[in-house]
């Protein structure tokens, strides 16, 4: 049995995006639009609290340049790590 609490670990969420073909007249201008992976679901893992807080002990924030790093987390799935496309990190404890 693990000596850890829910208060050790931060849940990070890995939201993966793609760029696709704006609708409308933008379409006319090759303007791209950012959305979500049709092929991939967003997928949450858990990583120690150290690994996601800044030091003063606070969580990293949603979407921030920090959070983002998490994606090449040892704890992150392998797809995780080596996705290529945009995509945006959420923390929640």
């Amino acid at each position: 049995m693990s000596d850890s609490t829910p208060d050790d670990k931060v849940s990070v969420t890995f939201h993966p995006q793609e760029w696709v073909d704006s609708p409308g007249e933008a379409h006319d201008w090759d303007r791209k639009q950012l959305t979500s992976a049709s092929d991939r679901e967003p997928v949450t893992f858990t990583v120690p609290r150290e690994d996601a807080t800044d030091d003063d002990g606070d969580v990293f924030e949603d979407e921030s340049y920090e959070a983002n790093l998490l994606q090449a987390h040892a704890a992150a799935p392998d797809w995780v790590n080596d996705w290529d496309g945009p995509y945006y990190v959420r923390t929640q404890t």
